[in-house]
C-alpha cells in the first residue's frame, strides 16, 4: 500500500509540475531523476535496506527547498514524498 501512495504522489508532483510555468531544467531533470530511482526501487524484487529509502528521502527534501521560492505549489508534495520515503524503510 505504501509502494502505491508514493506512485500516487509521483503522479501529483508531475501534475503539479506540468502546470507550472518556467520550471529552471536543472530543478525539472533532478526531480525526474528521482522519480527514475524511485521507481527503479519499487518496481525492483530486491529487497532494499533503510539507507535507500533514507537517500530518496534526503533527495526528494533538497527538492522540495529549491521548488519553495519559485514553485510553493509543488513543494508540499515533494516535502510529504520525502516524508513518506523515509517512513517506508522503517
Amino acid at each position: 500500500m505504501k509502494h502505491e501512495n508514493l506512485k500516487q504522489l509521483l503522479a501529483e508532483a508531475h501534475q503539479q509540475l506540468a502546470g507550472t510555468e518556467k520550471v529552471d531544467d536543472e530543478l525539472k531533470a533532478l526531480l525526474e531523476n528521482l522519480n527514475q530511482d524511485i521507481h527503479q526501487v519499487l518496481s525492483s524484487e530486491q529487497a532494499h535496506d533503510v539507507s535507500v529509502f533514507d537517500t530518496l528521502s534526503e533527495r526528494s527534501l533538497a527538492l522540495s527547498a529549491k521548488f519553495a521560492a519559485e514553485h510553493p505549489k509543488l513543494e508540499p508534495v515533494l516535502r510529504e514524498l520525502g516524508s513518506m520515503l523515509a517512513k517506508i524503510g522503517v
